[in-house]
């Protein structure tokens, strides 16, 4: 694990997305779903997975997210993703996602949910095929 000491905990992998929390989505009191962060989170690793099959991927599974803290408008998403392996013709990718705060000065980070995902490599017509690497 790579922290700065245990309690400053950083990202781990490459930043491959970032994204601004909206009002379009978030609930009646200000806070944003879950949904758009899973969606986000997705994203993150498709583009992680990608990278490795050199072409089309979809998800086939996503694992649990438990969220350490609300999102608000405004509170900008830093998604982390790194390949742990490679199969056949599937990628597993962890996705991380850290709010940032800018606080002049510096940008601290906080924690707000991790998951294991698994993506399979597709041909044109959605079939599945093997990664060349």
């Amino acid at each position: 694990m790579n922290l700065v000491n245990d309690d400053n905990p950083v990202p781990q992998g490459e930043l491959t997305l970032k994204v601004l929390a909206d009002s379009q989505s978030t609930n009646y009191t200000g806070d944003v779903f879950a949904g758009w962060v899973a969606m986000n989170v997705d994203q993150a690793g498709e583009i992680q997975a990608r990278k490795v099959a050199r072409g089309r991927v979809v998800t086939v599974s996503i694992g649990a997210m438990s969220f350490m803290r609300p999102v608000q408008i405004g509170d900008i998403i830093g998604l982390y993703s790194r390949v742990t392996e490679v199969g056949k013709t599937s990628i597993r990718v962890i996705v991380e996602a850290w709010i940032e705060n800018d606080n002049g000065d510096s940008v601290s980070q906080k924690k707000l949910t991790d998951t294991s995902m698994v993506f399979v490599a597709v041909d044109g017509s959605g079939s599945t095929q093997r990664i060349n690497r």
